[in-house]
């Protein structure tokens, strides 16, 4: 197989599953709750609390995108496709990260929204190529940028500013997300019909 034959093999893949998984938008819904509540949180709960709000917290997003996929019939894991099992190994480097967040928590218990922040950011931006995906270039930039402007000014009030700023570029880039597979699908449509 020559090189064109595999770059239009690759994208064949890529379309197959942003087809299928919906571009991952199930996870946004899911982020969007997990900052939602640790925003809301920073409200009611001590400090030494909220930290390990974060801790637990985002441990339970993966399931809670998978819950919200399985409500929406989203074949979100898509095992049968390559590309999503590359997916899969992208999210799961998160887990890695665990002796960092722990580490924090214990001696930078402050700077857990930040650190947070940055690693789940960060984590998104191959999906960008996965999916051929601007929203997830915009997501990556977007939370990275976000969350170090508040980190670097108001670090103080991290525990309130960064999930609420969040829960905004995480919706932003949800309706970006679902308005690319709806592109995609109509210029799959056309395809089919030519």
């Amino acid at each position: 197989m020559g090189n064109d034959g595999l770059k239009s093999k690759f994208a064949d893949l890529q379309q197959d599953l942003s087809s299928e998984a919906q571009n991952g938008y199930p996870m946004f819904i899911a982020g969007i709750v997990f900052w939602l509540c640790a925003g809301l949180a920073s409200f009611f709960l001590a400090e030494k609390v909220l930290v390990w709000v974060y801790v637990f917290g985002v441990g339970l997003v993966f399931p809670l995108g998978i819950l919200v996929s399985k409500v929406l019939k989203i074949n979100f894991l898509a095992t049968h496709n390559p590309l999503s099992v590359i997916g899969g190994l992208v999210g799961g480097i998160q887990i890695f990260f665990a002796p960092l967040v722990i580490l924090v928590a214990y001696e930078q218990p402050g700077s857990m929204p930040f650190v947070v922040g940055v690693l789940t950011g960060a984590h998104f931006l191959p999906y960008v190529a996965i999916y051929q995906s601007k929203a997830y270039l915009f997501q990556t930039v977007g939370t990275v940028l976000a969350v170090s402007v508040i980190g670097i000014n108001w670090m103080d009030q991290a525990f309130t500013l960064i999930p609420f700023v969040l829960v905004v570029v995480y919706a932003i880039t949800l309706i970006w997300l679902i308005r690319e597979v709806s592109v995609k699908k109509s210029h799959a449509a056309r395809n089919l019909s030519i």
